[in-house]
């Protein structure tokens, strides 16, 4: 294998390097991807390892399935027997495999956030919870939190205080716990959760993996958590054959669970680790380089590297100031329109990138107004929209009888004349003689029970059974489509409404991704897919792993979701503290590092060339407040960044320094006369915060206040103090 021809000198050497601890810190657009696939290549055809000897872990399905195709089509190894795929995907991969030894069966449903969230509503009118006081998505992230950190409910109170709001917690966690066991769901934490609990409490299970995965590669190794973790030590502790590649400068997803320490400290975690930087960038021509250098040196929580390229494109990033979120957007829109003529480009070559999802609104109109398509990347997940989860509850029903969920949700869709009355007696008749409500369905003993609307259970009863016997027979894409005939979606959706449209626009894009999967998992196996296998990779997908590069269209996405992508020309909106660096992040400097590396990999996307933003005034709520430029645009050097005069640095500066003076960077109305936004106060309950808008005159205005942990309140000024 000639690497010399396609590989740098840096990129060789992670190739070669295949025994012992491996620690690559792979800059952005290093080749990283590349990496990986010579190096699994170079395992198998150098060093002669089976490939089911080998473990890839990648960050989505989609980079899964683009290392498996390089590898077939560059080196033709067949990629079947290589174990390559997410965490979530491996984990379920194993539980499914060693099911015998975990409480669930092998056709677990796994819940998604809709699911989760239908389940903790349910649980919440159960045992009486206020939602005011106990926010549904809140409790949702304390719990995934524990179980990343891998606590269960019996272990919550020997890392969790005990007083009123965690005793709350951990009643609903216990009861969410068992209301999945009951469904034979699992939701994605627990994948990593029972994974790891798995190995960890079975010697034999642990040596049988330890023992397979002979070689192990970690892409994005900054952005895994406690449990991916210990999974990792795990299985790679016998041989030590661990290689991990990531970049401590692009973490940032730690509101998620990903723990930087993780990266920072592998050559603390392992012994005898060896050490490559990849430092050439091949995606950024130097100027750009030169600007994300600059940025990301003010962190102190990192490795020291900085980014190189050999490309000379003259394009310094840009700096444009605007009145107002509208003014912004108006003009980005007019530039990438401006743009594209005159450089010849597509449309989907251009990003607008924000720090938070309300932000993309003023753009969509600005992108209408111009008759301009767009595409929100990261939105509403395809396979979370009602139509297409009505479908899919159809399939896992069918698929896991135990999945009480997903039959409610089917029960009476299409309306079939079952109400919540003869709901609540299936509900009781199942819970009465210990059934599951799927089993209730086909007793006949039911029927007697439920009186007039019998006939129509029976039918319902007679559909499921027959529809289960076709699954089993059918492949996906043909089973599918005669599912959707029978609930005679199109004339349901056949009316002019452009909901009822829209829906059924996307209902024939479900049949036609269960034809490409069907396609490409026949390839692979030489077998037409059944329902189970279907059900197995779609319950893992996501948003961006149908992310479509090439669709003509100009993408819209946050920060967060940019990872991994690269574009031409990026625009990078709203440069503004509160929006970035976020409010909830301001007073506390490890947040604040993670805001900084949030700015550098938005930077770091483009190809071409960068247009950053910021806007003198925003609409907050129901209030027009002046900002306050991002502090992180006063850490470009001056000569770095090309700025329209009204953005020069010297503005921005004086800008903030009366901001820090006056407190507010316009002109007081009435309403502030006695507060100020900007200004910073004490309250005796909820501590310091930030005046976010005033409301009223003197010292009873109502006051919108961001508060130190990121928490906004509406207070009358009596109660709190000035600082």
């Amino acid at each position: 294998m000639e690497l010399h021809d396609v590989l740098n000198s840096e990129q060789q050497k992670v190739v070669e390097h295949t025994e012992g601890p491996l620690l690559v810190l792979a800059g952005a657009g290093s080749g990283k991807t590349r990496c990986v696939i010579f190096r699994t290549a170079y395992l198998i055809k150098v060093k002669k390892i089976k490939p089911w000897n080998i473990l890839v872990v990648t960050f989505t399905n989609k980079a899964a399935n683009e290392l498996k195709d390089r590898l077939e089509r560059t080196f033709g190894i067949n990629s079947q027997n290589l174990w390559v795929g997410t965490f979530h995907s491996l984990c379920a991969r194993i539980l499914r495999s060693e099911n015998e030894k975990i409480p669930h069966d092998a056709n677990f449903t796994i819940y998604d956030q809709v699911d989760q969230l239908s389940v903790m509503r349910k649980i919440y009118k159960e045992i009486d919870i206020d939602k005011k006081k106990f926010n549904l998505k809140k409790v949702l992230a304390i719990i995934s939190k524990q179980k990343n950190s891998l606590i269960l409910p019996k272990d919550f109170f020997n890392f969790n205080e005990e007083n009123f709001y965690t005793e709350t917690v951990h009643k609903i966690y216990t009861r969410y716990q068992n209301v999945l066991l009951e469904n034979n769901a699992m939701d994605f934490d627990d994948l990593l959760m029972y994974t790891v609990i798995l190995l960890h409490e079975n010697d034999k299970i642990q040596r049988k993996y330890e023992e397979k995965f002979k070689y192990v590669m970690i892409d994005e190794y900054q952005d895994t958590n406690y449990a991916q973790f210990k999974l990792i030590n795990l299985v790679s502790s016998k041989h030590q054959n661990l290689c991990v590649v990531g970049d401590d400068d692009q973490a940032i997803y730690s509101w998620r669970g990903a723990d930087i320490k993780n990266i920072l400290n592998f050559e603390k975690d392992y012994s005898n680790v060896r050490t490559i930087k990849l430092e050439q960038n091949y995606r950024s021509p130097k100027t750009i380089l030169d600007a994300a250098n600059c940025l990301i040196k003010n962190n102190s929580s990192r490795h020291n590297k900085r980014l190189w390229t050999e490309i000379k494109l003259k394009n310094k990033p840009e700096l444009m100031k605007l009145d107002n979120e509208r003014s912004e957007a108006e003009e980005i829109v007019k530039k990438i329109s401006k743009l594209k003529q005159k450089e010849d480009a597509n449309y989907n070559e251009f990003v607008i990138l924000y720090r938070t999802n309300a932000q993309s609104r003023v753009f969509e109109n600005a992108f209408t107004r111009m008759r301009i398509k767009y595409q929100i990347i990261g939105g509403v997940n395809f396979y979370q929209r009602k139509e297409i989860k009505d479908i899919l509850a159809y399939l896992k029903i069918l698929n896991n009888h135990q999945d009480n969920e997903s039959l409610l949700r089917i029960i009476n869709f299409p309306r079939r004349g079952i109400g919540k009355v003869t709901i609540q007696k299936i509900i009781d008749f199942a819970s009465d003689n210990e059934m599951t409500l799927y089993q209730s369905v086909l007793n006949e003993d039911l029927l007697k029970y439920l009186g007039y609307t019998a006939q129509r259970i029976k039918e319902f009863k007679h559909k499921l059974q027959k529809w289960e016997k076709e699954s089993k027979k059918l492949a996906i894409s043909e089973f599918v489509e005669k599912l959707i005939s029978d609930l005679e979606l199109d004339e349901i959706y056949d009316t002019d409404d452009p909901q009822d449209i829209s829906r059924f626009e996307n209902i024939k894009e479900f049949v036609a991704a269960t034809e490409e999967f069907s396609e490409n998992f026949k390839l692979e196996t030489g077998e037409d897919p059944l329902l189970n296998n279907y059900l197995q990779n779609i319950s893992l997908q996501t948003d961006l792993d149908n992310y479509n590069e090439n669709e003509e269209s100009v993408k819209l996405m946050t920060m967060h979701n940019a990872k991994g992508l690269e574009f031409d020309y990026v625009f990078i909106a709203g440069l503004e503290d509160g929006l970035l660096p976020h409010s909830r992040s301001i007073d506390n400097e490890r947040q604040i590092e993670e805001e900084r590396r949030l700015l550098y990999v938005a930077i770091t996307r483009a190809k071409r060339k960068v247009f950053m933003s910021y806007a003198n005034m925003r609409r907050t709520f129901n209030t027009v407040i002046s900002t306050i430029p991002s502090r992180f645009l006063m850490e470009f050097d001056d000569d770095l960044i090309r700025k329209s005069d009204a953005s020069s640095f010297y503005n921005i500066r004086s800008s903030r320094k009366k901001s820090k003076k006056k407190t507010t960077l316009h002109i007081k109305s009435e309403s502030e006369k006695y507060f100020r936004i900007g200004q910073k106060i004490s309250h005796a309950k909820f501590g310091k915060g930030v005046i976010l808008s005033v409301n009223g005159k003197g010292k009873n205005a109502k006051l919108t206040i961001s508060f130190s942990k990121g928490k906004l309140k509406k207070i009358i000024g009596s109660f709190v103090k000035t600082l």
